[in-house]
């Protein structure tokens, strides 16, 4: 059996960190996911974890202590952090926030539906994407399957 994927989610609303572990949970893919409560716990947790297996950061965007615009600053002036899959998942709809996100090397920016099924339809859509199809890279030298 492959080893789940890991999936680290940045989210600091803990009804809406509750929603996305449910949604995730309820996939058929196996996936395993670590949640953070702002972004300066996800730099010391990437700073302190085996790159490989991760294969997503899910990020929200106005998180305390550093924000998820200023994540993505940090991760994309870093060799390594830089290669990390991320999909900012937040509820603005703003363009600037958007342009910025893609700016600094997000891979997706995804409004946060409001509508259950539409949440579960997204978070299914993310991880059979990231989960299954995706092709990780390598940073150790060792492959994630």
């Amino acid at each position: 059996m492959a080893k789940p994927r890991k999936i680290i989610l940045a989210e600091d609303n803990p009804a809406d960190a509750q929603r996305v572990k449910q949604a995730f949970s309820s996939v058929s893919i196996p996936l395993e996911v670590t949640h953070v409560l702002d972004g300066q716990e996800l730099l010391n947790f990437l700073r302190t974890e085996y790159l490989d297996n991760i294969a997503l950061v899910l990020l929200d965007l106005n998180m305390p202590k550093v924000g998820g615009i200023d994540v993505l600053k940090i991760m994309y002036h870093d060799d390594e952090l830089k290669k990390l899959p991320v999909i900012v998942f937040s509820s603005s709809p703003q363009k600037e926030d958007v342009l910025e996100c893609y700016e600094y090397g997000a891979n997706a920016y995804v409004c946060k539906p409001d509508d259950i099924d539409e949440f579960q339809k997204t978070i299914n859509a993310i991880a059979n994407f990231w989960g299954e199809i995706n092709v990780l890279p390598s940073y150790n030298g060792h492959e994630v399957h």
